[in-house]
């Protein structure tokens, strides 16, 4: 599934298999946060993070909530009206070892400078692993009650040997996994609204050769006209009910409209009737629930 995070926080995908290639239809829709009574709060106050890498890790946060869900609020005041605060402490840790290892190197060259002979030889080289543990808890100031809470660690082992240098830089490596953890909190305690192609189904078997032309005819419809192809899927039902690929794309047809539980109920029938793609549209169909339901509470809150 190919995946477009909108919005300041982050961009992410997640590639289908094949999606590039083949007919599609694109969806967008609102994903709950991983942490759903989390992401019902309004506003959010980053306080304290311990650690040498603290600050840089609120910052971060910060910057990945961006303005798309929570009012941020900062300072003293910030910390004493908003709904949620956010705490935490990072600990860093950098340990670089020696290590030597055999591989062929060439031991001598024409007058070209072309190599004519190589041999295994022993060389000198480095290891390094930078490990970030961030431990986070997030408050509800009303109730007191603790909404979230997670440690989310990070690691990168990289090496290299005399005559190289490291692919990047520690202060580098800390850099980006600080904007790994805060992105992942982003997604622990915030919906997402996420654009992404599902691939339609195109199997044709058990259908009359009429029906197969003309239910081919609607895929490749897909690419300039997804809602004819849906109006033309949907004409197909007198004669085709109950058809896996039918089903199926009916229920992509329904999900791309914003008509959930009706994609819920197509995709459980085209998993039932032998749609192994239904299984995977019925879990993100709930998904896509959950995120609708969350939005409403959210609005009738504000």
């Amino acid at each position: 599934m190919n995946v477009k995070i909108w919005g300041a926080a982050a961009v992410a995908f997640v590639a289908m298999t094949g999606a590039a290639q083949a007919e599609v239809l694109r969806v967008t829709g609102e994903f709950p946060a991983r942490f759903r009574e989390a992401s019902l709060l309004h506003s959010l106050s980053i306080n304290r993070f311990d650690g040498q890498d603290g600050i840089a890790l609120a910052n971060a946060i910060e910057r990945a909530m961006g303005r798309t869900h929570f009012e941020m609020l900062g300072g003293r005041a910030g910390r004493q009206h908003a709904d949620a605060s956010l705490s935490g402490a990072v600990t860093t840790d950098v340990q670089e070892t020696p290590f030597r290892k055999k591989e062929k190197r060439c031991t001598e060259k024409n007058k070209d400078g072309k190599c004519i002979k190589e041999e295994e030889v022993e060389v000198r080289c480095r290891r390094r692993a930078v490990s970030i543990r961030a431990d986070l808890r997030m408050v509800d100031n009303d109730s007191g009650r603790v909404v979230y809470s997670e440690s989310k660690p990070f690691r990168e082992e990289l090496s290299w040997c005399e005559g190289q240098n490291a692919s990047r830089s520690v202060e580098d490596t800390v850099t980006a996994g600080i904007q790994h953890i805060a992105n992942d909190v982003r997604f622990d305690i915030a919906p997402s609204v996420q654009t992404y192609d599902i691939r339609v189904r195109e199997s044709t078997k058990g259908l009359s050769k009429e029906a197969a032309k003309r239910f081919k005819d609607l895929v490749k419809l897909t690419k300039r006209d997804a809602r004819g192809a849906c109006a033309g899927w949907n004409q197909m039902q007198a004669e085709a009910q109950g058809h896996p690929s039918l089903t199926f794309n009916l229920g992509l047809c329904a999900e791309q409209r914003g008509d959930y539980d009706g994609a819920l109920a197509l995709y459980r029938r085209a998993s039932q009737s032998g749609a192994a793609e239904g299984g995977e549209g019925a879990d993100r169909a709930l998904r896509l629930i959950a995120g609708r339901d969350d939005a409403r509470v959210r609005e009738r809150r504000n």
